[in-house]
């Protein structure tokens, strides 16, 4: 259902935010994000990515997300990506926690995930469909500012809300607010003072 150029342009916006020498990149194993270039990669998901994939990281660790501090243990990354993750998980706070051990010093945390007032799903949720927007794999939708609050719960400081652009049955259109954005990147760093 999402169109090519729309993930395309989620996976731009999220390389153009990473900073320092490696990323972490989990969840990857679907759609390995080619616009990482310059980064040495490492990519965890569940699953390991499909042969017909061009694009290679340096290393790919199988594992589940909640075993990522015994899989990465004494790790240090400067980017950590969890592109559209966090909607399918049970406790999306527990990992958030768990990154900020594997976070480097001035590194950031990049999130992206759907956001249920964008168009497609407003018009879903009213006509109340469960043929689309409806996915048995998402076990959340969150507005933008829960992801903030989650964000602020968890240690970081949201520095950046990036929205990847307006979702229609004509297309896509890049240039919208956060609030009508299908897709949300949100860019966090660790919080000098940890909120409770």
């Amino acid at each position: 259902m999402m169109s090519h150029g729309y993930e395309e342009r989620r996976l731009k916006l999220m390389a153009r935010r990473a900073v320092g020498k490696n990323v972490l990149d989990i969840g990857y194993a679907q759609k390995p994000n080619a616009y990482l270039q310059g980064f040495y990669r490492v990519g965890l998901d569940i699953t390991p990515p499909a042969r017909t994939h061009t694009v290679k990281y340096e290393e790919e660790v199988v594992g589940d997300v909640t075993g990522i501090l015994d899989l990465l243990h004494g790790r240090q990354f400067d980017t950590i990506i969890c592109g559209e993750l966090i909607e399918h998980l049970e406790n999306p706070y527990q990992l958030l926690r768990d990154l900020r051990g594997l976070l480097a010093d001035g590194g950031r945390l990049l999130v992206s995930t759907p956001n249920p007032l964008a168009f497609p799903v407003i018009i879903a949720e009213l006509l109340r469909l469960q043929r689309f927007y409806y996915t048995r794999q998402h076990l959340y939708y969150f507005l933008p500012r829960w992801v903030a609050r989650l964000f602020e719960a968890t240690g970081y400081d949201v520095v950046e809300m990036c929205p990847v652009g307006l979702w229609t049955p004509l297309g896509a259109f890049p240039l919208c607010p956060v609030a009508l954005s299908y897709q949300v990147i949100y860019v966090g760093r660790p919080s000098v003072v940890t909120r409770r």
